[in-house]
C-alpha cells in the first residue's frame, strides 16, 4: 500500500509557495490533476496547462495558457459558472483566478491577487451572484462575477476544499480541525465546530440542510447539527479520510487511505454493507450515477459497485488515481498521474472508450 507517498503529497502541499515558485517541483510533480465535465467537456487542470477536451472522442478541444508560464500552476478542478464561465484557480505565484470561456479557452478576466499569502488548492464555488474562493493563507475571498474583489475573511487554518451552501449560509472544513459556518450577509463566522484532526475535503450536507458530515485525519466520519451546532454521531474507520462523502437515499458512501469503503447510514452511523477492500488507498470522493457507486484507488483502478455493496465489475486504468471520478452525461471520466495518457474515458459498464495524451 502507497500511504506512505499519500503523506508525502500532504507534506509538500504544506510547503512554502516559495518552494514550488523556485523549483516547480513541490506543486508541479507532486500534486495531482483537477477534473470537471459538462455534457460535452472534460476540463483538465494538469499543472501548466488546462486542456478541455471532447467527451465524445477525445479530442483537444483547446488549452490554457498556449505557452507555459512560469507564474500559473493549475490543480483546482475548473468550476462552471451559472452564467457560462469557467474558473481557473492558479497555484502559481501569482495567485490569479482566471475567467475563460468554456467553448473557445479564450479569457474573460484575470484577477491577480499578488498580496494572497498563499496558494488556490480548492475550485471556487460559483454561485449565480458570486465565486467564493478559500485560500490556503486561512482566508475565503469572495468576488462578483466579473472578477472584482467584494469582500474577504480571514477564517483561520489552511482551507483546501471548495465550500458548500445553504441559503446564506457558507460551510467551510479547514485542516485546523474545525468546520467553519460563514454568514453571507453579515460576512463574520456565526459558529464553528473543533473534531479531532485535519478536514482536507469538504462537508456533506443533507437534503434539508441540518446536518454536515464531514471525514477527517482522525480516521472519522462525524455528523454535525447545523441549527445546534452539535456533533450528533461520530463514526471510527480504520483509516483517514481524505474527501467528501457522498450522500443518496439516506446512506454516506466514502473510503479512506487505508483501502476500505463505507456505507454508512446517515441517521445513525449503522453499516449498511461488509468490509470491502479494494486494490489501494481511496482518495477521491465517489460518484453517484444511475443507481451506483463508482469510486477509483490510488493503485490506479475503478470499482463501479451496488448499492448493496456488490462489486459490479473493477477496471485497471494504471498509474494513480487520485481525484475523484467524473460523469459527462453517461460517460464516467478520470485523470491518472504517472501514465502516458492524462484523462481517460469509460463506460457505466466498465469498457474504456478513449484515452486523451497531449502533444509534446
Amino acid at each position: 500500500m502507497k500511504v506512505k507517498k499519500i503523506l508525502i503529497l500532504f507534506a509538500l502541499l504544506l510547503l512554502p509557495l516559495t518552494l514550488s515558485a523556485c523549483s516547480g517541483s513541490a506543486l508541479g510533480g507532486n500534486n495531482w490533476a483537477g477534473l470537471s465535465a459538462d455534457d460535452s467537456t472534460a476540463y483538465l487542470a494538469n499543472g501548466k496547462t488546462v486542456y478541455a477536451v471532447s467527451t465524445e472522442n477525445g479530442k483537444m478541444l483547446w488549452q490554457y495558457p498556449e505557452k507555459a508560464d512560469a507564474k500559473l500552476l493549475f490543480f483546482a478542478p475548473p468550476a462552471l459558472t451559472p452564467d457560462g464561465q469557467l474558473i481557473l484557480s492558479s497555484a502559481g505565484k501569482n495567485h490569479a483566478l482566471i475567467s475563460l470561456n468554456p467553448k473557445t479557452g479564450a479569457e474573460n478576466w484575470v484577477a491577480s491577487f499578488e498580496d494572497v499569502e498563499d496558494k488556490w488548492i480548492a475550485a471556487p464555488l460559483a454561485t449565480e451572484d458570486a465565486l467564493y474562493a478559500p485560500n490556503t493563507d486561512g482566508a475565503l475571498y469572495v468576488l462578483s462575477l466579473d472578477g472584482s474583489l467584494l469582500w474577504s475573511l480571514h477564517i483561520g487554518g489552511a482551507l483546501w476544499t471548495t465550500p458548500v451552501m445553504d441559503g446564506d449560509m457558507l460551510y467551510l472544513s479547514s485542516l485546523d480541525h474545525h468546520v467553519y459556518a460563514v454568514d453571507t450577509q453579515s460576512r463574520e463566522v456565526a459558529w464553528s465546530v473543533e473534531l479531532d484532526g485535519a478536514l482536507p475535503g469538504a462537508p456533506a450536507l443533507s437534503e434539508d440542510g441540518g446536518t454536515l458530515y464531514i471525514g477527517s485525519f482522525a480516521s472519522k466520519l462525524d455528523a454535525i447539527d447545523t441549527q445546534t451546532h452539535e456533533i450528533l454521531w461520530e463514526a471510527p474507520v480504520k483509516g483517514w479520510i481524505w474527501d467528501t462523502p457522498a450522500l443518496e437515499d439516506g446512506t454516506l458512501y466514502f473510503g479512506d487511505l487505508k483501502g476500505n469503503l463505507y456505507a454508512l447510514s446517515a441517521e445513525d452511523a449503522a453499516p449498511q454493507w461488509g468490509d470491502i477492500r479494494p486494490d489501494g488507498p481511496v482518495i477521491g470522493a465517489p460518484l453517484l450515477l444511475n443507481g451506483h457507486i463508482f469510486f477509483s484507488t490510488e493503485s490506479g483502478s475503478v470499482y463501479a459497485l451496488d448499492t448493496d455493496g456488490s462489486i459490479l465489475w473493477t477496471f485497471p486504468v494504471g498509474g494513480n488515481l487520485y481525484a475523484s471520478p467524473v460523469a459527462s452525461g453517461e460517460t464516467l471520466l478520470v485523470a491518472p498521474s504517472e501514465t502516458d495518457f492524462i484523462l481517460a474515458a469509460l463506460t457505466q459498464d466498465g469498457k474504456e472508450i478513449w484515452t486523451f495524451t497531449p502533444e509534446k
